[in-house]
């Protein structure tokens, strides 16, 4: 199996998004960046190789301004799963959030979340 068909079968199978992480972690990646208005991500693995995933979607607006409450209440609204992972998207880009990067590796496992002006940073829970 490759590194994309690997990526792709965390995400079938993981719980939730720790689990998700964990999984992604146990594939070899160190971190990955979204870029929330075209849903394009940047995978990048321990041993130094990339993957980029382009997705179809249309692109999404993102508001101008960060917003740090709107964003932890989206990614709280994910985590109770109130909404699915399209919703999240749409959430967090109405929060201003241009790009999330997840950090797999180290002490300090989190998700930045980033926009105009300001960011939000959550730890990752595994």
């Amino acid at each position: 199996m490759d590194l994309t068909e690997q990526i792709k079968d965390c995400y079938k199978t993981a719980s939730n998004y720790p689990d998700l992480a964990k999984r992604l972690h146990q594939t070899g990646v160190g971190s990955y960046t979204v870029d929330v208005s075209s849903s394009i991500i940047l995978y990048r693995f321990m041993e130094g190789e990339n993957i980029l995933h382009q997705g179809n979607i249309t692109a999404r607006s993102i508001t101008e301004i960060f917003d740090e409450q709107k964003t932890i209440q989206a990614i709280r609204n994910n985590q109770q799963g109130k909404t699915d992972y399209p919703s999240f998207m749409n959430e967090i880009a109405e929060a201003g959030v241009r790009f999330y990067e997840a950090t797999l590796t180290g002490s300090n496992k989190r998700v930045t979340y980033i926009g105009t002006g300001g960011y939000y940073e959550e730890t990752i829970p595994w």
